[in-house]
């Protein structure tokens, strides 16, 4: 949408006819084509005006009215936060505010008085909330104003008398004084006056195209064709780019203005659509994407979302929105792409689990019994994230064939891959990620002695706490006399270490571990799976895995 000048100045149409120059001021001139005089109500005085009216919509997240603008500038409190609007660029802070929080109530406050303007550049001064009201609820879209085409300024008029010689030459230099001159051009108190429109004059397009015009009927053509085509494709729009656009990420939809709380659209491949209403009420429907006679149409086929439903031609393409037009309904879409911190701890976790195989041997056939929750118990938020587990890479993108019993999958080749798909409640958005899956030999004969000796050797890191890896960056050093140094994280702290045998099997205590977070590690762990650079141990539901490095 072109933006329109807001001047408020009323050209004061000065004395057009009550001249009181000599005869010789009087310049003569042939008697111009009665085509080329701008007859007042015709096609073409009507289109001017419908061209250069006032634009209400270019401030509609203020007053949520087409056919009003707000002079600016003007003091508003947004959200409880208060702001002076000097511009229509600041329009956008407006905005910004509005978007902080997905689930809050927006609620916009004018510090009366206020001046609204009208189509036609009337004035009125507005004292409280009640008045404004009246105005945006006797509102309607006025659908003759031209947004898509202005005129390139200067422009001027010569004035004739009724010999048709010129009087004068009238410049103009905005919108609003080409408004009210062409009211003028029919005043009943001093009939018609008769101009002409000095060419050439270019038209501006909603693009930056230009047009030069040379006639009237050149300029009836121009602004006529640029009615039609307000709707007019924009050369940038491509139908695989916008096909692109709208799978890429789910959409936030805006209905002439509206934008539905906690609403998103999710176009899908398969040409399924579907909606989060209100965060949790999932709508679903059909779209598709064709070429009409040269321009982008994308179809919308809602099940409890009709207001949204119908063929839309696409006109305007842009990295971050797609605005779609369907006669006096303008759908824009607005990508609402996941924060890269919502997959950020799934993504810098390396995933491992290892259990052991009674019956291990070295043909690759082993087995084990592996909870697959575990590898990102510490990552997953039950209300952010819907997690699905899966054998196939193929699978977890199209999202078919999960396993169905995740908590004790039985691995099928050793090692193997399986494969999670992170969905996001709020978006529809997911990303895929990986377990590794391995089998050990088990051995759980450790002597008490084996397993001091082990310990008492090199350096030992906690590389898995019920599913979580954020202990690994301690080091534990044990040491003979009972103690074990626990350095990393900024801190350094001794601690103290005992191994007992009990009826269960050999038993491996941690005492006085006072640290931030390693904290955790303090209890009696059962020894349930070892190996001279590798334990499992377990504490009553608490699984922990540390593991021996030697430099």
């Amino acid at each position: 949408m072109l933006f329109k000048t807001k001047s408020y100045l009323i050209l004061t149409f000065f004395a057009l006819l009550t001249f009181s120059s000599c005869q010789n001021e009087i310049a003569d001139n042939p008697n111009p084509d009665s085509q080329e005089t701008i007859v007042p109500n015709s096609v073409l005085a009507n289109l001017m005006v419908n061209t250069c009216a006032n634009d209400g919509t270019l401030d509609d997240i203020l007053d949520n009215a087409n056919c009003i603008s707000v002079n600016l500038p003007v003091t508003i409190t947004v959200n409880n936060i208060t702001i002076t609007i000097n511009t229509l660029d600041d329009l956008q802070l407006i905005q910004n505010i509005f978007d902080e929080y997905d689930n809050d109530d927006d609620i916009l406050e004018f510090l009366f008085p206020i001046t609204i303007t009208l189509n036609d550049y009337t004035e009125i001064v507005i004292n409280n909330q009640d008045d404004l009201e009246t105005f945006i609820e006797a509102c309607t879209e006025t659908s003759d104003v031209i947004e898509c085409v202005d005129f390139q300024y200067p422009i001027s008029f010569s004035i004739y008398n009724s010999d048709f010689q010129i009087i004068d030459t009238v410049t103009i230099e905005n919108d609003a004084a080409l408004y009210a001159f062409l009211d003028n051009l029919d005043d009943d108190n001093q009939g018609a006056v008769l101009a002409s429109l000095n060419f050439p004059v270019t038209l501006v397009y909603a693009n930056g195209d230009t047009l030069e015009v040379n006639n009237n009927q050149d300029l009836q053509d121009a602004i006529n064709a640029a009615g039609d085509d307000c709707n007019e494709q924009s050369d940038d729009c491509d139908m695989e780019d916008v096909r692109d656009y709208l799978v890429d990420c789910p959409q936030i939809p805006t209905l002439n203005g509206f934008t539905p709380t906690l609403t998103t659209f999710t176009f899908h491949e398969s040409n399924e659509l579907t909606s989060l209403y209100e965060g949790d009420i999932l709508l679903s429907g059909t779209w598709d994407i064709a070429m009409i006679d040269g321009q982008i149409h994308v179809f919308v086929t809602f099940s409890g979302f009709e207001d949204f439903n119908g063929e839309y031609l696409v006109v305007e393409c842009g990295d971050d929105e797609l605005v779609l037009q369907q006669g006096d309904k303008t759908l824009s879409l607005s990508k609402q792409c996941a924060d890269e911190n919502s997959f950020e701890c799934f993504t810098d976790f390396d995933a491992t689990i290892v259990e052991c195989d009674s019956n291990y041997s070295e043909n690759n056939d082993n087995t084990a019994v592996f909870n697959l929750t575990q590898a990102y118990a510490n990552c997953i938020q039950p209300s952010l994230h819907t997690v699905s587990y899966f054998e196939t890479m193929a699978d977890a993108e199209t999202n078919i064939n999960a396993i169905a019993n995740p908590e004790a999958f039985v691995n099928t080749i050793d090692p193997q891959t399986v494969y999670v798909r992170v969905e996001l409640n709020t978006t529809g958005q997911f990303e895929v990620f990986e377990i590794g899956l391995a089998v050990e030999n088990c051995n759980t004969d450790c002597t008490e002695q084996q397993i001091d000796t082990f310990l008492n050797n090199c350096i030992w890191n906690v590389v898995n706490y019920n599913g979580s890896d954020d202990l690994i960056n301690y080091n534990l050093n044990f040491n003979n006399d009972g103690t074990v140094a626990i350095t990393g994280e900024e801190i350094s702290i001794t601690a103290n270490w005992s191994t007992s045998l009990t009826g269960n099997g050999v038993v491996l205590e941690f005492l006085n571990v006072s640290g931030p977070n390693i904290q955790a590690i303090t209890g009696s762990w059962l020894v349930i799976e070892c190996n001279e650079g590798r334990l499992k141990l377990q504490n009553n539901n608490d699984l922990m895995v540390i593991e021996r490095t030697c430099d």
